[in-house]
């Protein structure tokens, strides 16, 4: 029986695959390596991991469908184990987006020299975002998915150097629903330029369901006592929920 990915993990190998040699960091069960060696999708594939225990259940995995040949397993932490070159995409599902961020930073090198990165945050996605565009890298996808009634988003990234176009592009539209240039940034780095500009429901679900958390945040901060000992908090959390009501607002008027 062919391997079955959910959503999340079937929207991240639509944005990976096909490709030669796919390296899949932080693999767990490597579900997405053996998918789309199944598939006839890639060549070979690299499975890394931090821990000994899931790459231990990955062997399991490939050896039980006859595959454990055509995968090396690794034992390291982030892109520590590749080499510059040897994978033409890079995938990183499920870590969180500061790790990921973290990992592109200290090995540039090895970033740099695939064709294609796609990562899936487990939050801190601003932050991933933040240091891909820092370091060159141009966003060439992005797309929100929904699994078990629960968002999630997926950027894909290549490296072309230079400030990516995208950011500029989608600043207009957040500026004419009454944000600063700062707080449009703000906005590009927490949701993205190109999904921004999707109306997405799983998106506008992920937003919704931010701007209620900041209400609760902004109600829990008022009763804690007096408001002037909390100005500074309660400002980062009205300039947060400016924001979500600004995308919001747009995507409302794209839908009339």
């Amino acid at each position: 029986m062919a391997m079955d990915l959910g959503p999340r993990l079937r929207a991240v190998a639509q944005l990976a695959l096909p490709c030669e040699t796919l390296a899949d960091i932080g693999t767990d069960h490597a579900y997405l390596p053996l998918f789309a060696l199944e598939e006839g999708m890639v060549r070979r594939a690299i499975a890394t991991d931090v821990r000994e225990g899931p790459l231990s259940r990955a062997r399991a995995h490939l050896a039980a469908r006859g595959l454990l040949p055509r995968v090396s397993l690794r034992l390291g932490d982030g892109l520590e184990p590749l080499q510059v070159g040897e994978a033409d995409v890079i995938v990183s599902a499920g870590l969180g987006g500061r790790a990921q961020a973290d990992m592109v930073a200290r090995r540039e090198e090895v970033a740099r020299s695939a064709r294609r990165l796609v990562f899936q945050p487990m939050g801190g996605g601003h932050v991933l975002r933040q240091t891909l565009y820092r370091l060159g890298f141009h966003l060439a996808a992005e797309v929100a998915v929904c699994e078990a009634d629960k968002p999630y988003e997926i950027v894909a990234a290549e490296y072309r150097g230079g400030p990516d176009p995208a950011y500029r592009a989608a600043l207009p539209a957040l500026c004419d629903r009454g944000l600063r240039p700062d707080e449009a940034w703000e906005a590009l780095w927490m949701v993205g330029p190109l999904l921004c500009q999707t109306n997405d429901p799983c998106l506008r679900r992920r937003i919704e369901g931010e701007t209620r958390r900041t209400e609760r945040a902004m109600a829990r901060v008022e009763r804690a006592g007096d408001p002037t000992s909390h100005a500074a908090k309660l400002e980062v959390l009205a300039r947060r929920q400016k924001i979500w009501t600004a995308l919001l607002g747009m995507w409302e008027e794209e839908g009339t």
